[in-house]
């Protein structure tokens, strides 16, 4: 299972369930509140480290058609428990833009 928090406290909070398959679509708008198209020369990544300071990544993901696609095997043999994670863009003129800043990512535990 899949949550985001968009309001609140945990603002860009994630909740994910260690080993399943979930989709995260990117939308993108300026300070005009307009959308921002991507395109294919843009490049846009989401960043898992075990905590801000960590040199090490634990996951990283590269945006395919405007989104962020999690395979169980991105996740099955990671720990569960509280990461920290945020998405870069840069884009085909080299301006890169963090989009979502460092945020909660929490991997929970599944029944099965």
């Amino acid at each position: 299972m899949l949550c985001i928090d968009y309001d609140g406290p945990h603002k860009n909070r994630i909740t994910l369930t260690r080993g399943d398959s979930a989709t995260l679509k990117l939308k993108l708008y300026d300070a005009q509140n307009k959308p921002v198209l991507l395109t294919d020369a843009d490049r846009a990544v989401l960043t898992i480290k075990q905590d801000i300071d960590s040199p090490d990544v634990v996951l990283q993901l590269e945006a395919k058609e405007k989104q962020f696609d999690f395979a169980p095997a991105d996740t099955a043999e990671l720990d569960c428990g509280q990461y920290c994670y945020d998405v870069q863009v840069t884009l085909s003129d080299k301006d890169v833009y963090t989009v979502i800043p460092p945020s909660d990512f929490i991997l929970a535990k599944g029944v099965t």
